[in-house]
């Protein structure tokens, strides 16, 4: 997924997120008195509406919940066609993402994914999606059209 991309603004809520990456793992702000994790980042808590958060590492494993290909060329976005995919990280976070290194026929609900990262300039680290090995049992079918 190589291409001039723009830069995000980095704000007081957003610099952990966009900056992490250099150190191989995301982080996502947490509300550090109901837990829960909020993403995108916000001023208050969505939960509790206390306005007190940290910024904690998750693990970047995830299962793939949608996806799409992308035809239309867009500006400051890779050359189309490209991928791009909802992931659910295994604490609950959902993510909108490009999913690197995939081809459509690769692609099923359920898939595990880790994040990997892009340098994109000024610090700024991309957090992309790329399918891990997947097998699936034995004991079900996969449909057939």
């Amino acid at each position: 997924m190589r291409g001039r991309r723009a830069l995000p603004e980095l704000t007081e809520l957003t610099a952990a997120h966009w900056t992490s990456g250099e150190s191989g793992r995301l982080s996502v702000q947490r509300c550090a008195h109901c837990l829960r994790w909020s993403f995108p980042p916000v001023s208050h808590c969505r939960h509790c509406w206390r306005d007190d958060f940290t910024y904690e590492p998750v693990t970047g494993k995830g299962a793939l919940l949608s996806w799409t290909e992308v035809f239309e060329s867009v500006a400051s976005a890779p050359q189309p066609p490209y991928l791009v995919a909802v992931v659910e990280l295994e604490e609950g976070v959902r993510l909108l993402l490009g999913l690197t290194d995939a081809s459509r026929d690769a692609l099923r609900v359920g898939a595990p994914t880790r994040l990997v990262f892009e340098p994109i300039g000024e610090g700024v680290w991309l957090p992309l999606a790329e399918l891990e090995e997947w097998e699936q049992p034995e004991d079900r079918l996969e449909a057939v059209s």
